[in-house]
């Protein structure tokens, strides 16, 4: 009772302190305007956001709007909602919905934009959003600073309408359907039925759960899904106990693959078939080698983030494709996919990019694509990616409590928050002086496992003991 009183005082002085947000900048973080619900981003901050986005179209223009399954998402969208309808423009409402069927509705609907409230990965209480443009890309980052120019200036450079002209709020349930037809057109069905394919999917209590077992099943994959239903955030998830629960059921039920979906379905964690984890190298690597339509592209770029080995870089030019570097800001890829006519594009947070299908990462046409390598191949996926080249690395294992590995990425985040670092799901990517180390939960045993990887191989171990150092004062 006394922890809950304490807690309770805790929240009512963070509402006092922070109840009147003058500068939006402070909420800035990755590209994303990102705050604890409820206390830091309150539900009226939520509306005044909304004026401030409805303000930026023209009256009667329309956005697509949708959040994941959580209440605290769920109540800064009606707040937002409310904001946004009062300058006039109309909201498309698709309620939860991961977040790539909300990019394809926009392109679908011919929408001027859109909004998504999600409780991302890393973080247990704290909700973002993502303004999208009319091709379903998150906004550039100058875009994002006049936004944050116009709110900061607020309420001057608003538009209030009168009430006869309120916008409209309209459902559009159907766009599921039509979606789900779209990933089908890229499969071909009847050769991946013929396989008798098992897949053991964790959908990470978010809405992918109202979706890819429905795709699995129209195209004759058995599934075993998991936490398909809404469950209020305690922990980031998925999370090491998510992911090892999928992996032994992976190998429990002789299963041929295994996927943890991130919260908002854009990524996800790959297992093969013996319960192990594939990095996002050996990924990168298996659809550039086995891909057919990145095959017949040669000669057009690949666009990733910087910090892949150089035994990558030279596994994609040795197959006839340059390689163009963007940093991992919100919508950068996207953009680069549009303006170099790439091939593919690949982030080392876990995000595939396939411009037939759209120029944004889709967990679920991810799926597809490692069904329909592995049935075109008739192999299982330890099997291809077994002779992929591997760089250079300095390792290092450091036994934890088992407290400390079910806390593992929130304690990360507070202790690396002053370096760059990239969010892999199970791992976390410091990055610093062309350097990169991973730091990752294992899955076998009680333990964090480091890899450091560099052209100068010093500078690697420099950074993995500086790591370990900060590792062991946690």
């Amino acid at each position: 009772m006394v922890e809950m009183n304490e807690k309770n005082e805790n929240n009512r002085r963070e509402l006092q302190d922070k109840r009147d947000i003058k500068n939006l900048s402070k909420l800035l973080r990755n590209g994303r305007i990102v705050g604890r619900a409820n206390f830091i981003f309150t539900p009226e901050l939520a509306a005044e956001i909304g004026v401030v986005h409805g303000s930026m179209f023209n009256v009667n223009e329309s956005i697509v709007f949708g959040r994941d399954f959580h209440s605290d998402s769920r109540m800064l969208k009606r707040g937002y909602s409310s904001g946004f309808m009062s300058t006039g423009t109309n909201l498309l409402n698709l309620s939860d919905c991961p977040f790539p069927l909300l990019q394809f509705t926009i392109r679908r609907f011919g929408a001027a934009g859109g909004i998504y409230f999600s409780g991302g990965h890393l973080y247990s209480e704290d909700v973002g959003i993502r303004l999208l443009d009319e091709q379903g890309i998150e906004i550039a980052q100058s875009e994002i600073q006049k936004f944050i120019t116009l709110y900061n200036n607020y309420p001057k450079n608003i538009r209030r309408i009168d009430p006869g002209s309120i916008g409209r709020l309209t459902a559009i349930p159907q766009t599921k359907d039509i979606y789900l037809q779209s990933l089908q057109q890229f499969v071909k069905e009847k050769k991946i039925k013929n396989q008798d394919l098992k897949v053991v999917i964790d959908c990470s209590y978010g809405p992918a759960g109202n979706i890819t077992p429905l795709l699995l099943n129209e195209i004759g994959v058995d599934t075993i899904a998991l936490n398909t239903h809404y469950r209020q955030r305690e922990n980031p998830v998925p999370n090491v106990k998510t992911i090892r629960n999928t992996a032994d059921i992976v190998t429990a039920s002789n299963s041929h693959l295994g996927v943890c979906f991130d919260v908002d379905g854009s990524r996800l964690t790959v297992i093969d078939e013996n319960g192990l984890e594939i990095s996002f190298e050996d990924l990168l690597m298996l659809f550039i080698a086995y891909d057919d339509i990145i095959g017949n592209s040669e000669g057009n770029p690949i666009l990733t983030t910087p910090a892949i080995s150089t035994v990558v870089k030279r596994f994609i030019e040795e197959r006839g494709h340059p390689i163009i570097t963007v940093h991992n800001d919100p919508g950068n890829i996207s953009r680069g996919i549009n303006e170099h006519r790439a091939a593919f594009g690949a982030s080392d947070t876990l995000k595939f990019y396939f411009p037939e299908f759209s120029p944004f990462s889709d967990g679920n046409f991810i799926l597809l694509k490692l069904l329909k390598i592995m049935t075109e191949q008739n192999d299982l996926l330890s099997s291809l990616i077994r002779g992929f080249p591997k760089g250079s690395k300095v390792n290092k294992t450091i036994p934890v409590s088992t407290e400390l590995l079910n806390k593992l990425h929130n304690r990360l985040r507070e202790k690396f928050k002053d370096y760059q670092y990239s969010d892999i799901i199970n791992e976390l990517k410091i990055i610093d002086d062309g350097v990169w180390c991973t730091i990752k939960a294992s899955l076998k045993r009680e333990a964090i496992l480091l890899s450091a990887e560099s052209d100068d191989i010093d500078k690697a171990r420099d950074l993995l003991a500086e790591v370990e150092t900060q590792i062991k004062e946690i």
